[in-house]
């Protein structure tokens, strides 16, 4: 093993240590403002409490959004803002500062109760901290984006204790590019961090789900099951992108006060909270007493629910707020598997034992819907539940369920949220951007003259750097370690960034 990667390597013990000591706290602060809410909400108050409570959390959400002003790189998950990180696409110059804003902004959005997740910010946070590490530690960027991936790990198996979903989620889905060192270093800061989380929330919340084996259905009964439930999971999955890309379009547009937008949504909230103190924020709590199989709940009761959820979650998502939508769409999904359930009981075909079981896997198949991360979404909900039991029907449903939302042209939500933070020049094919990549050995650019590297049509190297040296472009034959600066589009960074990566065989 070269020496750089051994350096790289442990690069990210630091950095799964430091991101589990901000994110841990950030988990648990969430929950104590949870405790206040139900404090709040189910005990008997006197009226002005209440204006009160309003009141302060209007104050909040109008610093919240002067916070995001001041910082827009902490708005909303944060993951879309990680991935062009990775790309190069944006920069973290001042990552110390955005992590305290993010870290700030995302406890008071989620902590009043509007409907977001505590990955998304995790997740950023951990990326902040790698860029921290990065710059005491006078990273290449290379390092560097290599300590974004272990980073965003980081973050997000600290939030679920799930340090395996959490590396496959950055290969899946952040990078889309399968490379060893993405794994391992992923893999490095994940454990590290997860470790840490699982010692400060010991147990396993999902455990007293039931998730057997409905034994009642034949094979044909359980496949035609499987199939119509992985078609209402697709149906949830492209309601939800599409509500959320709506809302966040129109909140937007819409010619209001600032005062009075954020003052119309904690309202909103607030009403919700009172009626349904459990729902608001991630909702994991409603979604932990449904799983309850003595718990009776109406169906269309429970539609309207997770309707009401489904809304309420591309509201607050659409003001531009710090937090995630992973937990409330596991909520939906989970809430969705528990309608199916009873649909199949109400017929005589299930047992009120089994909705543990469609739950789980629903939880799994919305993720897959929505994120279009399969992979993920199956690792993710194993590790979550710890109902090992669960991998073959969980695979199948979610195989299905990720068939028929590409045939209804779901695309993944990140990449379209991604999208909608690119710059207006991203449309000017006379606006460029550089990337640098370090030559590796056995790579295509090594051991070649630069004016023999073949590049797509538009794109030119522009610098050479060896040992911190420019080197002259004619006749310079690459070796290992150096630096290649390529000019590109704009336009086409995301699309050739893994091609020069390949490239360089970085």
């Amino acid at each position: 093993m070269e020496l750089k990667y051994v350096k790289l390597y442990l690069l990210c013990i630091p950095v799964g240590i430091l991101t589990g000591i901000v994110t841990i706290p950030y988990h648990y602060l969430l929950g104590k403002a949870s405790d206040l809410r139900h404090l709040l909400f189910n005990s008997e108050v006197n009226w002005w409490m209440h204006l009160l409570a309003i009141f302060l959390m209007w104050v909040m959400g109008l610093i919240i959004h002067y916070g995001v002003k001041k910082c827009r790189s902490i708005s909303g998950s944060g993951i879309p803002q990680v991935e062009g990180a990775i790309y190069g696409r944006f920069q973290i110059n001042r990552p110390f500062k955005a992590l305290v804003l993010k870290f700030t902004g995302g406890l008071a959005s989620i902590g009043m109760g509007l409907s977001l997740g505590r990955e998304g910010p995790s997740v950023q946070m951990g990326a902040f901290v790698a860029r921290i590490i990065g710059k005491w530690t006078h990273a290449s960027v290379s390092e560097q984006r290599y300590l974004y991936t272990g980073g965003a790990s980081a973050g997000l198996s600290s939030a679920f204790i799930a340090p395996l979903a959490s590396s496959i989620f950055i290969v899946e889905e952040l990078e889309k590019f399968d490379s060893v060192k993405i794994i391992i270093t992923s893999l490095l800061a994940s454990t590290i961090a997860g470790t840490m989380a699982g010692w400060a929330f010991p147990g396993n919340l999902y455990a007293p789900i039931n998730t057997s084996y409905p034994s009642e259905l034949s094979i044909v009964g359980i496949t035609l099951a499987f199939i119509l439930f992985s078609l209402l999971l697709s149906l949830v999955g492209k309601l939800f992108n599409n509500c959320l890309l709506y809302f966040q379009q129109k909140y937007s547009q819409i010619q209001m006060s600032v005062y009075l937008k954020v003052l119309s949504v904690v309202i909103v909230t607030y009403i919700i909270g009172y009626f349904f103190s459990d729902l608001i924020a991630g909702g994991e709590d409603f979604l932990l007493k449904q799983a309850d199989t003595t718990a009776y709940t109406g169906i269309l009761f429970l539609c309207g629910i997770i309707l009401l959820k489904l809304l309420f979650t591309a509201l607050s998502y659409s003001t531009g707020f710090p937090g995630g939508i992973f937990l409330p769409l596991l909520v939906i999904g989970g809430l969705t598997g528990k309608v199916f359930a009873l649909i199949l009981i109400r017929q005589g075909f299930l047992s009120a034992e089994h909705c543990g079981f469609f739950m789980a896997i629903g939880m799994a198949a919305a993720f897959t819907a929505v994120v279009r991360s399969p992979v993920t979404g199956i690792i993710l909900l194993l590790e979550m539940t710890h109902k090992f039991e669960l991998l073959i029907p969980m695979t199948i449903v979610v195989g299905i369920t990720y068939f028929i939302s590409d045939i209804a042209g779901v695309r993944p939500i990140y990449d379209q949220l991604y999208l909608r933070l690119l710059p207006k020049e991203k449309e000017d094919s006379n606006s460029r951007h550089t990337l640098s990549f370090e030559v590796n050995a056995d790579s295509y650019m090594q051991g070649k003259k630069i004016e023999d590297i073949i590049l797509p049509k538009d794109c030119k190297i522009e610098n050479v750097v060896r040992e911190g040296t420019h080197l002259p472009l004619h006749n310079t034959v690459t070796q290992p370690k150096d630096r290649v600066d390529i000019s590109l589009p704009s336009c086409e960074l995301e699309k050739l960034y893994r091609t020069f990566r390949n490239m360089a065989n970085e």
